[in-house]
């Protein structure tokens, strides 16, 4: 897994990091997504800081915090969508996501500096200059509509991803933003997951209430699941073991709407009163190619089974520990490509290979690198 990248994300040099390759690991495309230069800084930096001391993980990393130093970077502490290999702004700063992805990757950087020795306060200071801006650009609507919010709706991906930011600037800032992290957790776990139709919605009203027409009908798992290991890590910080077995229970729900009993794995997504989704919402487009709602895709294959696994821990589930170990078989036996390394990015239904490119426009070393590292350091401070 993380050979394959290191051999491909600065091979080509140029601006941030080189992540579209196919099957084989052979260079498709050459442009350099805007997505990835948080991603790729903050995999780098946090094997850096929890797998070892790798020289060339460091060197990976600065070259997502130089990134920092171009346009890239806008005045008003934005990050653009898409660059080309010299650094021109091909898209400017459409998606919120960027920006916390690259917030957060700066933490893991500010803290492999500190690692290391280094001067580190004053990239800590600029980390705590753009964290106070998407905060604030995470209330504002004309932001927000650039991400093709429906009018009337919010998006759980965009609460769960303030979360995780707020959680990981805790390791340089402490309790400076804990009130943001508990509302980012509450909504999570009690507004997007709803009692009343014990299911977890991707889109909800603005007021927080359940609006069971359109994409307030659709249920994400690997957007769910995403947002329940996050709560649980926000539990065990806070040292709040409700939060974990709430987790434990949306968890369930999850389970239960989206699980493919018959082939395995979890579907992209299924529609809360019906299963199958209407048609408006039966394919999503990923980098060009239509991608079926019981579909098969490799990150939310990876979320699943890191919160399976956290659960299982913490909360003491069999049944969580049960679907880990199903999942688990899965991967190995349907995602992971032994010959070429690295993971398929979409499957059928049945488990027949859809998109075997190893790296995209939406795919990169990111989801699945955090997946197993994270079951590295689960195992080693649980055991």
């Amino acid at each position: 897994m993380i050979p394959f990248w290191e051999q491909r994300v600065r091979k080509e040099g140029g601006f941030g990091y080189t992540i579209c390759y196919d099957r084989e690991g052979r260079k498709n495309a050459d442009i350099r997504p805007g997505w990835f230069v948080g991603r790729t800084m903050h995999t780098f930096a946090a094997l850096y800081n929890e797998a070892g001391a790798k020289e060339e993980w460091f060197s990976i990393a600065e070259a997502g915090r130089k990134a920092l130093d171009t346009e890239f970077c806008t005045a008003d502490g934005r990050f653009c969508q898409m660059m080309d290999a010299q650094g021109n702004v091909l898209e400017g700063p459409v998606s919120i996501f960027t920006d916390h992805f690259m917030v957060k990757g700066l933490y893991a950087y500010v803290l492999a500096l500190k690692r290391r020795g280094e001067e580190w306060q004053r990239e800590a200071e600029k980390a705590k200059q753009l964290t106070e801006i998407l905060f604030e650009n995470v209330k504002r609507q004309e932001v927000l509509s650039r991400e093709g919010i429906p009018q009337g709706f919010q998006k759980h991906a965009v609460n769960f991803m303030t979360l995780i930011v707020a959680l990981e600037s805790r390791k340089l800032f402490g309790d400076t933003y804990n009130h943001v992290l508990k509302e980012c957790v509450h909504k999570s776990l009690y507004e997007f997951a709803s009692d009343q139709y014990k299911k977890p919605f991707e889109y909800i009203s603005i007021l927080g209430k359940p609006l069971l027409e359109g994409p307030g009908r659709i249920i994400d798992a690997g957007h769910t699941m995403e947002s329940l290991w996050f709560s649980m890590t926000a539990g065990l910080e806070l040292g709040d073991r409700e939060i974990l077995g709430r987790a434990g229970e949306v968890l369930d729900w999850v389970i239960d709407s989206s699980y493919d009993q018959e082939f395995g794995g979890f579907y992209q997504n299924v529609d809360a009163l019906q299963h199958d989704p209407e048609t408006a919402f039966e394919e999503n487009d990923y980098a060009g190619y239509p991608v079926r709602w019981d579909d098969k895709i490799w990150w939310v294959q990876a979320e699943g089974l890191y919160a399976l696994a956290m659960s299982a821990l913490y909360n003491e589930n069999e049944r969580h520990f049960q679907y880990f170990i199903k999942e688990f078989d899965y991967v190995e036996r349907y995602f992971r490509d032994r010959k070429y390394g690295e993971w398929y990015a979409v499957l059928h239904r049945d488990n027949s290979i859809y998109m075997d490119a190893k790296g995209l426009e939406l795919k990169g070393p990111y989801h699945v690198p955090r997946c197993l590292l994270n079951l590295y350091i689960l195992l080693k401070n649980f055991i």
